[in-house]
C-alpha cells in the first residue's frame, strides 16, 4: 500500500481554478467548477488562494456517519476513501461528517461527491501549472518541513 496525500501549497496558487475545470470535466462531464471534486478558496484577508480537496482522513469521520455503509477506504494504488453509489441512499450525514468541507452534493442526481484521487494520479495535480497541489507520502512533508525549518535556523532561504 501507498499511502500519499495531495497537498496545496497557498503561496504558489495563483486562483487560475484549471485544477476545478479539469476535475469537473472528467469527472462530471461538465465544464462547472461547482461539480469539481476539488474547490478553490479565495482568502480575502491575504490575497491568497487554497485549493481544498478531500484529505483522505484515516479516522474518516464521513466513513463512520454513512448509516449505509456507502463510504469505505481501499488501497488500490494509494489509500483513499470512496462512495459505492450501489449503497449510497443521499442523506447527506457524510457532507455533515467531514471536518474539511470538502464532500459536495449533486443535487440533480441525488449523492455526495467527493476526491478519489483519480486512482492514484489526480488530474488536478496534472493540470496545476504553477505546482501548487502535488501528491506527497505523509512522511516526506514532515522532511520538507524539518529541513525547511533548519534553513531557516541557519539564516539560509528556500
Amino acid at each position: 500500500m501507498t499511502m500519499k496525500i495531495l497537498i496545496s501549497d497557498p503561496n504558489k496558487c495563483n486562483g487560475c481554478r484549471m485544477c476545478q475545470t479539469a476535475c469537473a470535466i472528467v469527472k462530471a462531464g461538465v465544464c462547472n467548477p461547482e461539480k469539481s471534486r476539488i474547490q478553490v478558496m479565495e482568502m480575502d484577508e491575504c490575497d491568497r488562494y487554497l485549493p481544498l480537496v478531500c484529505q483522505n482522513c484515516e479516522d474518516a469521520p464521513c466513513i463512520a456517519a454513512c448509516p449505509k455503509e456507502a463510504i469505505s477506504r481501499i488501497y488500490d494504488p494509494v489509500m483513499r476513501t470512496v462512495i459505492d453509489y450501489n449503497k449510497c441512499v443521499g442523506c447527506r450525514m457524510c457532507l455533515n461528517a467531514c471536518s474539511f468541507g470538502t464532500i459536495g452534493f449533486d443535487e440533480e442526481r441525488g449523492r455526495p461527491f467527493k476526491c478519489d484521487l483519480c486512482g492514484g494520479d489526480p488530474l488536478c495535480v496534472q493540470f496545476c501549472e504553477t505546482g501548487a497541489l502535488t501528491l506527497k507520502d505523509p512522511t516526506m512533508i514532515q522532511y520538507d518541513q524539518a529541513r525547511v525549518s533548519a534553513l531557516k535556523r541557519t539564516g539560509m532561504r528556500r
